[in-house]
């Protein structure tokens, strides 16, 4: 009986130690998982707002200063190109403002806080930026001044605003903008560098120089590009193929592209188009899933630009000198897959909830 009695308690206390190490474990777990949802909740709330995403030379923009880049990007100046696009657009757009602030002043002349002061006003509609009366549609001067008129004509003074109204359409433009003044001055300082590079390339490019004029044949199928071929060849009309056979629903009747430069095309097309003298076609040229056969209709040494060929051009130059501008610039671009989504999200929460969503 004394046998069977400690062999009992020996059993008790066993079953009581293996309780005990089921709590301590139980325990153990328990706080683990406390301390997995507490990190979670540390880089979900906290780290991303103060999260490092871009440093340009000395100036450094954590997630919460890219989200709200990113609202005013989406309120004021069209957004991104799509959602899963809104933080790399925004941190994109940061880069160049950097640049056009950094380098433009190498380029033309520089932007003053009076130039600034004037934007913001306009900006809060405050002062109205009006043409000149004389000109016509396109700015073009429609009367050309006497001389004694343009001796006695004086510059138009600055309208006068006034403090108090200034100080509060301010304040609730900045309220609604989700920034402070300094951050919009530096958003208004690089619009204003943007614009004048945009008049510096424009008057760099000139009024005019030479052209050609294009028309194209798009197809399905190379084997269709060949039969273009070959019926040119044999006489056909290029429009006339143009119109019974091309895809390419942007272009007008026969085919028609209109005068253009060579540097406004592709790569390829420009290799195919690139010997070519009026009246000549090219080979097939692969662009995307299609075939394209191109007629150089055209050639003239000199003609005037349209804004269809000036426009494309200046911005082409423009995005030239942004990149390259860029990789004069300090750069250190951290954005994570997870900041990314955090930005993305935040971005679309705020506009949503704007727009009553």
């Amino acid at each position: 009986m004394a046998r069977e009695r400690r062999g009992r308690a020996a059993e008790r206390q066993q079953a009581e130690r293996q309780q005990r190490l089921i709590y301590i474990g139980a325990g153990a777990v328990l706080g683990i998982a406390a301390l997995l949802i507490a990190a979670g909740l540390f880089v979900t709330r906290y780290l991303p707002p103060r999260a490092h995403i871009v440093t340009v030379e000395e100036q450094s923009y954590d997630a919460r200063a890219v989200v709200d880049r990113g609202i005013y990007l989406a309120f004021f100046e069209g957004g991104a190109a799509s959602i899963a696009d809104i933080a790399r657009d925004t941190v994109d757009t940061i880069l160049e403002e950097e640049a056009l602030r950094r380098r433009g002043p190498d380029l033309v002349d520089a932007v003053t806080d009076a130039d600034i002061e004037r934007e913001l006003n306009i900006d809060l509609g405050l002062i109205v930026e009006d043409p000149d009366p004389a000109d016509g549609e396109d700015g073009a001067s429609t009367a050309s001044p006497t001389p004694e008129a343009t001796a006695t004509t004086e510059p138009t003074p600055e309208p006068t605003v006034d403090a108090q109204e200034f100080a509060d359409a301010l304040t609730g433009f900045l309220r609604n903008a989700g920034l402070d003044r300094d951050e919009y001055e530096a958003i208004i300082e690089a619009r204003l560098y943007r614009e004048r590079l945009r008049e510096h390339f424009t008057d760099e490019l000139g009024p005019s120089g030479p052209q050609i004029r294009l028309q194209r044949i798009r197809v399905s199928t190379q084997l269709a590009a060949e039969t273009v071929i070959e019926d040119l060849e044999g006489g056909a009309d290029f429009g006339e193929l143009a119109d019974e056979q091309s895809v390419a629903e942007e272009d007008g009747d026969a085919g028609e592209i209109g005068w253009t430069v060579p540097e406004l095309q592709s790569d390829d097309v420009q290799a195919a188009i690139a010997d070519l003298e009026a009246g000549q076609w090219s080979e097939p040229v692969v662009a995307g899933l299609f075939y394209e056969v191109y007629l150089v209709a055209e050639v003239a040494e000199d003609r005037a630009y349209e804004d269809a060929v000036t426009l494309p051009l200046v911005r082409q130059e423009l995005d030239d000198w942004l990149e390259a501008s860029i990789a004069t610039l300090e750069v250190d671009r951290d954005l994570s897959a997870d900041e990314e989504t955090w930005i993305n999200e935040r971005v679309l929460a705020d506009v949503t909830s704007r727009l009553g969503g």
